[in-house]
């Protein structure tokens, strides 16, 4: 009976907020999976893709990384895995140098991989252009894209997946756990998405968790990680009184604002002081015009206007231009600079793509 733990997006190396503590949990999260493959005895991990936050991982993050590698390997555990966009590189990938040393395989759409007799084929991250998936009868597909199942512009069909001829799809880069159970030639077909193993954006609200998945069987059962706690305040809430009566010791707060009766600032001191981690505001007040404030002449120069010019005189692209205009918006809360960056940088690579 072939039973495997299906996991993804674990994005070690991820300071989020620029935390060291976040980074610590990203890595943590990894470190739980292996010893829950390892009570629950499965037969391989298969990991879906976005192992490390980004192509150049720190120290740290693959120590981690290989002793939790080195782990399922004295259990005899197979670590099977393909390579997402976010730790992608040119030529040699991670994974081949784990497979170098023995404690991975990097899972290929050219020929599979054999386990307990079962065929297990792996796309790595192939652009956000339409994707036409490997014959895979019989067998595993493991891919990291996007399906047009959760995304209108998903790169991957759902129907031509189906017809792919795998009977069970384990898919990564959706950060939310999702099934389907598809019919196709008289055959069920499974096509899953773990999700993510830490919140990697704010919107990832459900639990954490992985999937394991009986290759004879069809069944699926979920286990849920133990991760860092995010503390959610509704925008029709009093977020005073909220955090004044909530545990939020050591939590991410995360506050929808709506009404102008608070600011950001006291929002902000009063989670600090309750001992929040990090303090996030989604700042969702109309904008009101104010009136303009008096110009002041400085006998040292206009700073703004200097930085401006300065600018002005580098051939910059249109992208940085963007990315400064974020920066020094003065109306973007800092605790919004992170995530309208973020936006702005995948909306560039989304259209690249």
């Amino acid at each position: 009976m072939a039973r495997v733990l299906h996991t993804g997006d674990t994005h070690i190396g991820f300071r989020q907020y620029g935390l060291e503590e976040r980074r610590a949990d990203f890595a943590k999260a990894f470190l739980q999976i292996v010893q829950l493959a390892r009570d629950e005895s499965v037969a391989a991990v298969i990991h879906a893709g976005d192992l490390f936050e980004d192509r150049t991982p720190g120290a740290e993050d693959l120590l981690a990384t290989l002793q939790g590698l080195s782990a399922l390997k004295d259990a005899g555990i197979r670590f099977l895995g393909i390579v997402g966009n976010h730790e992608q590189r040119r030529g040699v990938q991670w994974l081949d140098l784990f497979a170098e040393l023995g404690l991975a395989v990097h899972l290929r759409s050219d020929r599979p991989f054999e386990l307990e007799g079962i065929p297990i084929w792996g796309l790595d991250f192939s652009g956000r252009r339409e994707i036409t998936p490997p014959l895979c009868e019989g067998g595993v597909l493991v891919c990291h894209q996007l399906l047009d199942a959760v995304d209108i512009d998903g790169e991957l069909a759902l129907e031509k997946l189906v017809r792919c001829g795998a009977r069970f799809v384990l898919m990564g880069d959706y950060h939310e756990y999702r099934e389907w159970r598809e019919r196709y030639n008289n055959h069920e077909i499974l096509i899953t998405y773990c999700g993510s193993t830490e919140r990697w954006a704010l919107d990832e609200t459900s639990p954490r968790g992985v999937s394991i998945i009986d290759l004879s069987t069809g069944r699926l059962d979920r286990r849920h990680l133990e991760t860092r706690a995010f503390f959610y305040i509704r925008a029709d809430e009093d977020p005073i009184q909220r955090l004044e009566t909530s545990p939020v010791h050591g939590a991410v707060v995360v506050v929808y604002l709506a009404s102008p009766q608070w600011t950001i600032a006291e929002i902000e001191k009063l989670g600090y002081e309750r001992g929040a981690l990090a303090v996030r505001i989604r700042d969702l007040r109309a904008p009101t015009e104010s009136p303009p404030e008096p110009s002041l002449e400085l006998e040292f120069g206009d700073i703004e206007r200097t930085v401006t010019e300065a600018l002005a005189r580098k051939n910059l692209s249109p992208l940085a231009r963007e990315l400064d205009q974020i920066i020094r918006d003065l109306q973007i809360p800092d605790s919004n600079v992170d995530p309208e960056v973020t936006a702005l940088l995948e909306r560039a690579w989304r259209v690249k793509a």
